[in-house]
Parts: C-alpha cells; structure tokens; sequence
C-alpha cells in the first residue's frame, strides 16, 4: 500500500503545495496553516487522512507546550477541529471506517487503484480546507460554520 500510495498519492499532495514526511505534511498559505496526516490503523490493513487548517504561528498545546509550526502536526490539534478523509459504503474498513486493504494479499492492481481512488479525492480534502465544503467521504469531527 506504502508504495502505490507513494506513486500515486504523494504527487497529488505536492501538486496541492503539501510538504512533509511520509506520513505527517503541511501546507503554509499567507495567513493559515493546513495540516494533513496519514494514520495507519495500529494493526494493519486499513488507513484514514485527517486534515485541518489553522492560523500561522506557534501552537499552544492543552498541556502548556508551544510547538513551532514548522513542527505543526495535526495530530496536535483537538480532534473536533480535525476532518477525516474515510472511505465511505461497503468497502469502508470495519475498524477505522478507512480505506481497507487488508484482502488485497498479492493483487497489486488493487493497491494500485486504492491510491488513485485516495489521489482524485485530494480536491475535496482541499476544498474543505479552503471552504468548508463537506463531500460524503470527508468526515467532519465537528460541524462546519460555513
């Protein structure tokens, strides 16, 4: 999965302005900050994306730390300021509600088409991003003012 995600995914993220590391990217506009990381379900077979924007600057944590942004992640943030990138219906995985992969086994042409089918949603995570805006595989952890 790492790898077609890398092959397929990864450009988009970049075509989107996102830099980062494997699994943690950021993107830095004149007044916010947009945040994006990739999380593997712990054991295996499954992923989600959760994404958010915020303001520049250092980050206050609930615990009294100040993180600087260019160490921002999103995991930092409280997670009902947080969206989900998930996949949705009857292929969602039955622990994270993530992208399922776990019946690939050796059928490289699925990974293959799971990580273009998470690269062509990555307008609909910038949308959000920039507006707000809610599709049916972006999931909200609080409700939109927008």
């Amino acid at each position: 999965m790492r790898k077609a995600l890398k092959r397929h995914w990864l450009p988009e993220l970049s075509r989107l302005g996102f830099v980062g590391k494997t699994s943690t990217f950021q993107r830095l506009e004149a007044e916010s900050q947009d945040l994006l990381s990739l999380q593997y379900w712990k054991y295996g077979g499954e992923f989600i994306l959760e994404f958010a924007r915020r303001s520049r600057g250092p980050f206050a944590t609930s615990w009294g730390s100040i993180v600087p942004e260019v160490e921002m992640e999103v995991t930092y943030l409280n997670p009902l300021d947080r969206a989900r990138l998930q996949q949705a219906g009857p292929l969602a995985g039955k622990n994270l509600g993530g992208f399922a992969f776990t019946s690939f086994e050796n059928d490289y042409s699925k990974y293959e088409w799971l990580a273009l089918q998470v690269a062509s949603l990555m307008p609909a995570v910038d949308a959000w991003l920039r507006h707000g805006a809610v599709t049916e595989n972006i999931h909200p952890l609080r409700r939109s003012e927008a």
